[in-house]
């Protein structure tokens, strides 16, 4: 049975854009193929196939796009008001750098301004 779901993850993930704006530490194509490489070649464990089943399902939904199908908008733009094509230019590798935006996300950035870490022992005895 986990054969048969591996093939179909396997498909599923084929099929997947791969994003050409990001790099491949951030698209998520690539991110979705690590993890199910990651969890099927490891030695077999007891999997919940049900629990397989439905992430399965759910990230079929996804790729379909069947939630925008069923319910279709009209909107262009997304909060920040930019269209699709300047969401891409700005999420641009060279841009998040221009911004500062590396490796260390905005919220761990903002939370060592908040609660700055403590200085160790052997910082204080050179003070």
């Amino acid at each position: 049975m986990s054969k048969h779901l591996y093939k179909q993850y396997v498909r599923l993930i084929t099929k997947w854009p791969k994003d050409q704006f990001k790099s491949p530490e951030r698209d998520l194509a690539v991110f979705l193929d690590n993890e199910i490489e990651k969890h099927f070649s490891s030695k077999p464990t007891r999997m919940d196939m049900g629990l397989c089943e439905r992430r399965y399902q759910a990230l079929e939904q996804i790729s379909s796009n069947t939630t925008a199908k069923l319910y279709p908008h009209q909107y262009k733009s997304g909060v920040f008001g930019l269209n699709l094509q300047q969401l891409q230019e700005a999420n641009t590798e060279e841009n998040r750098r221009h911004f500062g935006l590396g490796r260390e996300g905005i919220l761990k950035r903002i939370w060592k301004v908040i609660f700055p870490p403590k200085p160790t022992p052997r910082e204080n005895a050179s003070s």
